[in-house]
């Protein structure tokens, strides 16, 4: 019978983890179906008393608790795919709650399609207060907003899975390198596109990868995220992660990702017009900001 690893590689995220854990008590399938991984990436809060009470508190679910020193998400990542021990691994964000039905959809979906290794689902979003005032469907991405629609499918050209919810069959891990380490967050720096280099990675491998949106996550969005220093901090970090992603690939492609850069801004201000035409100020300032901020991050950070 198939059963599942969930990953859980944290820094210093301690007040969301109880209501990760909550989730992951509710889940449909028999706690013997699935075991949690947990990574505590050089935390200094009391991750590790939060984590001991669950394991304390739940001797029935297995839980293998270990400190990774390497400090990054990657490293922690990686480190959680090496003590995991089922055939199917999933990535859990520490500021995220799993739907109840969410492993057994995902071991469902696996368990179905022996040829696919790789898996990404729908990912809402929580607001722990309340919705900005500069949200807009351009810009949900920011804080952690992924739903291409509710068709199963091949994922093709720019779409790939995202953090908040890829799933893999181990073997994808004995087979290839893991999350590049050079890319994605570290400590408080906003970095990213792990995901989306290793994505590449297997496509150009030939692995067959779906989007299965029956698989659903909720991001929590506590209300400094909606702030726009926090913004900035993660639009730098994203331009930070494109350029270090295209020099991977050569300078061709970091050329290619400067162009796609400017197409972005013509977008850009196109939208900012049309919000401003219709009194919508803070998400045309919005629009303008982010885009600067990512600029900045592919050509000066």
């Amino acid at each position: 019978m198939t059963a599942i690893s969930a990953i859980i590689s944290t820094y210093n995220r301690a007040q969301f983890l109880d209501g990760l854990f909550d989730s992951i008590l509710q889940q449909t399938v028999d706690c013997s179906r699935y075991e949690v991984v947990i990574v505590n990436n050089n935390c200094t809060d009391n991750t590790e008393a939060i984590c001991h009470k669950f394991m304390v508190e739940h001797p029935e679910i297995s839980v293998n608790y270990c400190i990774e020193t390497k400090q990054g998400l990657s490293h922690g990542r990686n480190r959680g795919i090496v003590e995991s021990t089922h055939s199917i691994v999933t990535f859990l964000d520490d500021d995220a709650v799993i739907a109840p039905d969410f492993f057994e959809k995902t071991m469902d979906f696996f368990e179905k399609h022996p040829a696919v290794n790789a898996i990404g689902g729908k990912i809402l979003l929580q607001y722990m207060e309340r919705k900005p005032d500069w949200y807009n469907p351009f810009l949900a991405s920011i804080l952690g907003y992924f739903n291409p629609g509710d068709k199963e499918e091949v994922f093709s050209g720019r779409n790939y899975f995202r953090g908040s919810n890829m799933s893999f069959r181990k073997e994808v891990f004995n087979k290839y390198d893991g999350f590049n380490t050079t890319l994605g967050r570290v400590g408080k720096n906003l970095a990213g596109s792990e995901e989306k280099e290793l994505f590449y990675r297997l496509k150009n491998k030939g692995e067959e990868m779906w989007y299965v949106p029956s698989t659903v996550v909720y991001h929590l969005v506590p209300i400094e995220r909606t702030y726009s220093e926090f913004v900035k901090r993660q639009a730098i970090g994203t331009g930070n992660s494109q350029r270090q992603h295209a020099l991977i690939e050569g300078k061709i492609s970091f050329i290619k990702c400067l162009a796609s850069e400017g197409g972005k801004w013509v977008v850009s201000f196109l939208l900012a017009i049309f919000y401003i035409f219709t009194f919508q100020f803070p998400v045309a300032s919005m629009l303008l900001r982010f885009r600067w901020w990512v600029s900045r991050g592919i050509m000066l950070d």
